[in-house]
């Protein structure tokens, strides 16, 4: 999904939406917590009214999920959403150690193969984790699924950075949720697994920075016009052009991209510069220079040269 995807309008009327910067960490105060796939924030909202010294964050993927909670939470200090996809941006969001503790409730365990990368037990999703957490701060995940917690606690417990601390069968919870007391009250199992940042672990920020690029002759409408529709693939990584938009000598390049699934729609500016042209993001874009990203750029420039 794309980091902007909930509409601008909702931002005035809740009150908790964030927009993030492109290379600019979010804001953390000592107690900064982090949920991930919230829901229709029931539980949320109600933890981070229960923690009013708690500085709260929600990462969603779901933009009718994003707008659900922002109603309920409106009104909030402490508490703010951004509608983006965790898995590939916690670590492009967070600087190394600057939460105390992130937590999951009833994750979809994605029990398919083909979507193992998606779980949190994939390597860079657990890496992203450690790397984002305090030293001594706690992950925990929440979840019906036994065969789920199970899988959690043995990979996860096995990371460098992180000590299984916790495997808990029907814990006590203070808040719960929904479908949470009606899976109790049918008989059904409900798992709580803790881990415990150990030592300090850093990962490789992917999308910080600038990129420009200069080709050495003039751009036409007629060029940026040929651009639309094409498409191009690299891995993991898949961009496409759309329509170029122009007031004279400076074009914009409608672009969509998608990092294994993480998509970002933006717009590539191409502007006179030194007798030929450059090549950037446009200033409007909140676009993050994921892979797809630079290579939707370093393809445009080719083309165009």
């Amino acid at each position: 999904m794309d980091i902007l995807s909930a509409t601008t309008q909702a931002r005035p009327q809740y009150g908790v939406i964030m927009f993030p910067e492109r290379g600019r960490p979010l804001t953390v105060q000592e107690k900064t917590e982090l949920e991930i796939g919230f829901g229709n924030g029931e539980y949320t909202v109600q933890y981070a009214k229960n923690n009013p010294d708690t500085l709260l964050y929600g990462i969603e993927i779901s933009q009718s999920c994003v707008l659900r909670c922002a109603r309920r939470a409106e009104g909030l200090k402490n508490f703010h959403i951004i509608n983006t996809d965790a898995r590939f941006m916690l670590r492009e969001l967070f600087t190394d150690e600057s939460l105390q503790k992130i937590f999951m409730q009833f994750p979809c365990p994605w029990s398919k193969n083909a979507d193992a990368h998606k779980r949190v037990t994939a390597k860079d999703f657990a890496d992203s984790l450690a790397a984002v957490l305090k030293v001594s701060g706690v992950f925990e995940v929440v979840t019906d699924d036994e065969p789920y917690a199970n899988e959690v606690w043995n990979i996860l417990g096995r990371h460098e950075a992180l000590s299984a601390e916790k495997f808990e069968v029907n814990p006590k919870r203070e808040i719960t949720t929904k479908y949470e007391r009606k899976w109790l009250e049918e008989g059904k199992n409900i798992h709580r697994v803790t881990f415990r940042k150990i030592k300090a672990y850093t990962a490789e920020r992917r999308t910080t920075g600038e990129m420009h690029i200069k080709i050495s002759r003039n751009v036409t409408a007629n060029d940026m016009a040929g651009l639309r529709n094409v498409e191009g693939k690299n891995g993991k990584s898949f961009w496409k052009f759309g329509r170029t938009f122009s007031d004279g000598d400076v074009f914009l390049l409608e672009t969509l991209t998608s990092d294994d699934e993480f998509e970002q729609k933006f717009y590539i500016h191409a502007g006179p510069r030194d007798g030929g042209f450059l090549l950037r993001l446009d200033k409007t874009t909140q676009a993050f220079l994921t892979p797809a990203v630079r290579s939707a750029l370093n393809d445009a420039a080719q083309r165009l040269s």
